[in-house]
């Protein structure tokens, strides 16, 4: 890659609409072509029509490449869809190896990146989402603390309760069971949180549409999937889901280092989860060489990230979003996931400039 530059926080936008725009923008000027996928249903906060864009640099029948993603939890999309601007207006288009290419998926979740949510329009967890919806995963520990991960009132006595009887689950069955129950994935609860939908989403058909057109043949393939919200503030994590000693882990090594932490061997910010993406493309990459990582930028402290679910899920599925407490909730949850700083934008960009560019070294 190209010299840094010396004022990233420059690259990130300021909301969906100027984030779309400002990639558009890049491309045309890289040279590259955009194709866009409306979504059929939902509208953005402006009114206007949500988009799934992505740009390919490199021949199309290139057998390996490199696949960027930003906005899978929506709001998180701040973080990675400044990095895919950033990258292309620092000359991204000539740095990619003749023999590969580079496809740059921008806001695969643009309802939650527009309304500064997590989930889609269904209330559904796009990285949750991949899995049989006829058979769906159990998770016990959510059905046993339900209304207390989500409460049906956001009230100082509510969340009191409801927090106790999370620290008693805890301390019962340990920290990392709570965070199990709380994040890992669950089906039986549309209003709640980490729901991983009844239906494969909008979101989870367009990855793969995008998959079938562009890396079907791909014989080696790097995901990076650009996250924030887990971890100490303004340090990045490259999660992998494969187990230490695995060939996609011991090449996840080789390209990142120490950033690589095993979620499947307790290494991880995050635990084991349900219906990723990760899982999505082993099964699609099946017998082929993949490597995939989510790059996870840590934000504010894990109870202010979890308070500010808790109140998005209470405003949009109990009190409606015409509530006094719109604006403020949006305000908030927004801020735990996307830190509007020069300092965390830097090191954020750091982070991802760092991967991307040890992922197209390894594509030469």
């Amino acid at each position: 890659m190209v010299g840094m530059s010396a004022r990233p926080e420059n690259y990130f936008p300021a909301d969906y609409r100027s984030a779309r725009g400002a990639f558009l923008k890049a491309c045309a000027a890289a040279g590259l072509r955009s194709v866009a996928r409306v979504h059929p249903t939902a509208k953005a906060r402006d009114g206007k029509p949500l988009f799934l864009d992505t740009a390919t640099v490199g021949a199309h029948e290139a057998e390996s490449a490199l696949l960027l993603i930003s906005g899978t939890h929506g709001v998180e999309g701040y973080f990675g869809s400044g990095v895919q601007t950033g990258l292309l207006r620092e000359g991204l288009a000539r740095r990619v190896p003749k023999t590969a290419k580079v496809v740059l998926l921008h806001a695969l979740n643009p309802y939650g990146f527009s309304w500064d949510r997590r989930v889609d329009d269904d209330n559904a967890d796009v990285n949750r989402n991949f899995i049989d919806h006829a058979n769906p995963p159990v998770n016990k520990g959510y059905e046993t603390l339900a209304d207390a991960i989500a409460p049906k009132d956001i009230s100082p006595e509510t969340l009191r309760a409801a927090n106790a009887r999370l620290r008693a689950y805890s301390q019962t069955h340990g920290a990392v069971a709570l965070q199990e129950a709380i994040s890992k994935g669950q089906y039986a609860f549309p209003d709640g949180l980490y729901f991983g939908g009844r239906r494969r989403s909008w979101s989870a058909a367009m990855l793969h549409d995008v998959f079938r057109e562009e890396l079907t043949w791909v014989k080696k393939l790097i995901v990076i999937d650009f996250h924030t919200g887990l971890g100490a503030h303004g340090e990045g994590e490259m999660i992998s889901e494969d187990l230490p000693g695995s060939a996609p882990y011991l090449r996840a090594k080789s390209l990142w280092g120490a950033r690589v932490k095993s979620s499947e061997a307790g290494e991880s910010v995050s635990v084991p989860l349900t219906g990723t993406i990760d899982k999505a493309f082993a099964r699609w990459m099946k017998d082929r060489d993949l490597t995939f990582a989510a790059l996870e930028m840590g934000t504010v402290a894990t109870r202010e990230v979890f308070l500010a679910l808790r109140k998005d899920n209470w405003l949009h599925r109990i009190a409606g979003a015409a509530h006094s407490a719109t604006e403020s909730i949006r305000r908030e949850i927004r801020g735990a996931f996307y830190p509007d700083t020069q300092d965390w934008k830097r090191k954020a960009w750091t982070a991802a400039y760092e991967a991307v560019g040890a992922a197209l070294a390894a594509l030469g």
